[in-house]
């Protein structure tokens, strides 16, 4: 493993931040994701994207997927789902859910929603669920989704929130769509997060 060049304390802070300590593991990120997270600037990526050459290590391509939600956060993640239709509307549920996307919210969630929180009074109706995420909203720096499981109606997915100000949450869901069928709405979620 390569250690990452002198970049500057903030650049080198804000990756270090999210897990990231090596040129490896900056290889499989994007220019345009990387730029989005808070410290990271144009001649840190500069210096990144030498470094990586002298190791014969490359940027990602930008993600072909131009259906991935907009976020003002680094999004760490396979991007490009496009062979697992539900996977994707996993990690794009996720995405919108961490950066507040009411309309994309409204358009995934079946008007039959639930949302099982342990150890809480389960949410009954999206409108209300979406209510509470825009209410919740946190100012997030990177989300890291380590992994996305789907089978049949079934799908899970865990990872990290960094917030601006560094604190991590971990987080765990676990969804049922409505139907096996490749588009069909998310019709219930069950969350387990640890600040």
């Amino acid at each position: 493993m390569t250690k990452l060049p002198s970049i500057g304390k903030p650049a080198t802070n804000a990756l270090h931040s999210i897990g990231i300590t090596t040129l490896e593991q900056i290889s499989l990120l994007d220019r345009a994701n990387l730029s989005k997270l808070h410290g990271v600037g144009p001649k840190a990526i500069s210096i990144l994207e030498k470094s990586l050459a002298e190791h014969k290590l490359f940027f990602q391509d930008s993600p072909k997927d131009t259906s991935l939600p907009k976020s003002d956060f680094t999004v760490l993640c396979s991007l490009n789902c496009d062979n697992a239709p539900k996977r994707r509307m996993i990690r794009d549920y996720i995405v919108a859910a961490a950066s507040g996307n009411q309309y994309l919210l409204e358009s995934m969630l079946s008007d039959s929603f639930r949302c099982i929180i342990p150890n809480k009074k389960a949410i009954e109706d999206k409108n209300t669920f979406i209510a509470m995420l825009l209410k919740e909203k946190i100012e997030i720096g990177s989300l890291d989704i380590q992994s996305i499981l789907t089978h049949g109606k079934e799908g899970a997915a865990h990872g990290i929130i960094t917030t601006k100000a560094g604190a991590k949450i971990y987080f765990s869901i676990i969804i049922r769509f409505k139907s096996n069928q490749k588009d069909a709405l998310i019709s219930e979620i069950t969350s387990f997060v640890i600040q």
